[in-house]
């Protein structure tokens, strides 16, 4: 290959471009939030008598459509179950001092003969999310939503919390998808635990009455 300068600036130039890259890329990557983090609500009203709890087993799934090529899917990719549990018992724990966890839901009969005044059920829990890039300004949007029923052997109130937040960003960089999907569903879980703690205050007096 004839010497040029030219040629130079390709064999050096080049490959310190992609160097950069790679460095970048295992930043981003290596900063990144995994999984969503507990919201421990600060104010929590206490309800004497006891109580019953039960957690859908099934996982809370973060559901991610992507719309846009300029985006890693793993930047999105952050988990919610864990969190979303670690939350809801944090609230439980410090609501009631006579609670326990089951593992399915008890049936009428079962309430009526014991000296449980209500069960707090939740289930049907699922997460939906958008990621788009438009005129490099990404957004990406949350909802997350639970069906939570309180019922003793006498009546059921039958609750939808859902909660929804979003995030924009202008000048949009890869590397921030992670950090603007991170907080919309940390916004999103705090949005949701102070619905779940009112419907649960509300329902359970309701009961009670």
């Amino acid at each position: 290959m004839k010497f040029t300068f030219k040629n130079l600036y390709k064999i050096n130039v080049q490959p310190l471009i992609l160097l950069v890259f790679l460095i970048g890329l295992v930043g981003c990557s290596g900063s990144a939030k995994r999984s969503a983090s507990p919201f421990f609500l600060e104010n929590v009203a206490k309800i004497s008598g006891k109580f019953s709890v039960y957690i859908s087993d099934k996982e809370l799934v973060n559901n991610s459509i992507i719309e846009s090529e300029d985006c890693e899917s793993w930047q999105i990719q952050i988990e919610l179950d864990k969190a979303y549990r670690e939350s809801i018992k944090n609230i439980i724990h410090r609501m009631f001092d006579n609670v326990e966890f089951t593992t399915r839901e008890l049936n009428e009969d079962e309430l009526a003969s014991s000296e449980i005044i209500a069960q707090i059920i939740f289930k049907n829990h699922k997460a939906n999310a958008i990621f788009n890039v438009k005129d490099n300004t990404a957004n990406y949007n949350i909802t997350i939503k639970t069906d939570l029923n309180v019922k003793s052997h006498i009546r059921s109130i039958n609750n939808s919390v859902s909660s929804n937040k979003s995030w924009d960003k202008n000048l949009y960089l890869n590397c921030t998808a992670n950090e603007g999907a991170y907080k919309s569903i940390q916004g999103a879980i705090e949005n949701l635990m102070s619905e779940i703690h009112e419907k649960i205050y509300v329902s359970i007096n309701s009961i009670k009455k």
